[in-house]
């Protein structure tokens, strides 16, 4: 048996969202903002640690939780929007196409998708399948991965870059937690009258699940949830993921910014610091 390899895998559009924000709070509003955000947090990802692979994963539709719910993430769909907010929202998207365009074109990572997946399942299939034995990191603020370090207590750490810190495994099947709370941000309604704290208790004694699912509301709107939830491996369909890697171009790269005014890419000395990192990268 090899020795491990050690691999980042990047929640890429959860990362971009998360670049809308300051770090002080409040919107990034000026221009170009979430870019320059985007920009620095990937660097400080990867420098972090020592990577042989960085993984940047996108996203898909979610077919097969549609399928169990229509109504999974409606309450996403912006209706009603101001002229400031479609005007902010038309921003934030050109901003983040030129960011997956950025890091598919000119960065030495390898952009992954599934057309029909969500890029958490598609995480959770790179862990599993091509990575089960070796040092896996997961960069997101999702909690949902969680239930990864369930799974991979021994090898998967989940890193939230905007705290700067590790996420801890949880002693109890995490889903089964989750899928009693339920999660409002995708539409997903839990178990009625069941809290954080109820659904702890739940899970550390035993067989009161068990006996709970024996009622059958609480049952069905456990299941439900739970499906929604639960990570998918795509073992019927793995063939479909796509993967796709550039060459660094430094170059590309710096007259893309150098408009942009950051004060990373204008000066030689710290532009030289910031793409040391991809240099590196590349290399292994």
């Amino acid at each position: 048996m090899g020795v491990p390899s050690s691999i980042c895998i990047i929640d890429g559009y959860n990362m971009i969202h998360r670049c809308r924000f300051e770090w002080g709070g409040g919107l990034a509003t000026t221009p170009n903002k979430v870019i320059y955000n985007f920009l620095r947090t990937l660097r400080a990802s990867i420098d972090y640690g020592t990577y042989d692979k960085v993984y940047f994963v996108t996203e898909g539709r979610p077919s097969h939780r549609l399928e169990l719910d229509p109504d999974y993430k409606a309450n996403r769909i912006a209706t009603d929007l101001s002229d400031d907010e479609v005007e902010y929202w038309a921003m934030f998207h050109e901003q983040k196409r030129f960011i997956i365009d950025a890091v598919s074109n000119f960065f030495p990572i390898t952009v992954v998708n599934h057309p029909m997946y969500e890029g958490d399942d598609v995480i959770y299939s790179l862990v599993k399948h091509k990575h089960p034995r070796d040092d896996v990191e997961i960069v997101s603020s999702d909690t949902d991965f969680i239930q990864i370090l369930n799974e991979f207590p021994d090898n998967v750490r989940l890193y939230n870059p905007i705290k700067k810190a590790y996420r801890d495994n949880t002693s109890y099947d995490y889903v089964a937690w989750k899928a009693m709370v339920g999660d409002k941000t995708d539409n997903i309604p839990g178990v009625p009258r069941i809290g954080k704290k109820t659904a702890t208790k739940i899970l550390t004694i035993p067989g009161e699940l068990e006996k709970r699912k024996s009622d059958l509301n609480f049952n069905n709107a456990f299941n439900n949830s739970y499906s929604l939830i639960k990570l998918s491996s795509i073992d019927n369909d793995l063939e479909s993921i796509t993967f796709s890697k550039s060459l660094l171009n430094a170059d590309a790269i710096r007259d893309l910014l150098v408009p942009m005014g950051f004060s990373f890419a204008c000066e030689d000395s710290s532009w030289d610091r910031y793409i040391k990192t991809f240099f590196e990268l590349e290399k292994k």
